[in-house]
């Protein structure tokens, strides 16, 4: 980039005699004569933008934020790196099938309980435990994988149900995040998470 300035700087500027000779040539056709005064600098300018245009990507091609993965057996994987566009990844899930609500909250932070009406008593209360908790279809519609990463059984979602996910950081690199996963009944609004520290 540093290179092409430099070259920039050393170019004339172009007089008004060889602009309005240029634009004669063009307006008329004359495809014989191209060089102009004013070519080479356009040319660098035209480097200039081009690669202005791709530091961006060359920049950004690292680790993706999540990624949504569909298998030949129906389930869902959803890795997720780092807890940023939360709306991007519902979108994803979305695609594949899954209608979603996604939160990702700040350390120390939960939604705030109330949101919606769920399938079964894994939401709200004392939370996943009792005698019926392994019938509970909120427990059985995600699964951790590996300490990113979840799977998803469509099997275990009914229609028109939402899969409410919240990702909670977690502020450590071997368990980055703690997750939330429940199902609201079908046709059943979620309210948008208000934020409410986490006493846990």
């Amino acid at each position: 980039m540093d290179t092409l300035k430099a070259m920039w700087e050393t170019v004339p500027p172009a007089t008004p005699e060889d602009l309005a000779g240029a634009r004669w040539r063009l307006l008329n056709g004359m495809h014989t004569r191209r060089r102009f005064v004013t070519a080479p600098r356009l040319l660098i300018a035209a480097g200039v933008a081009v690669a202005a245009a791709l530091t961006p990507l060359i920049i950004g091609t690292g680790t993706p934020a999540y990624a949504v993965t569909k298998s030949p057996d129906g389930t869902i994987t959803v890795t997720v790196n780092e807890l940023r566009d939360p709306a991007g990844l519902q979108a994803e899930l979305g695609a594949a099938g899954i209608k979603a609500d996604v939160s990702f909250m700040a350390p120390g932070m939960r939604c705030e309980t109330g949101r919606f009406a769920s399938v079964d008593p894994a939401y709200g209360g004392s939370g996943a435990t009792g005698p019926d908790e392994g019938r509970w279809r909120s427990l059985k519609a995600t699964r951790p994988i590996s300490m990113r990463e979840i799977r998803i059984a469509p099997e275990h979602i009914n229609p028109d149900e939402t899969l409410v996910l919240e990702y909670r950081d977690n502020e450590d690199t071997h368990q980055p995040w703690r997750l939330g996963a429940w199902l609201a009944q079908a046709g059943t609004p979620v309210k948008p998470c208000t934020p409410v520290a986490d006493p846990s």
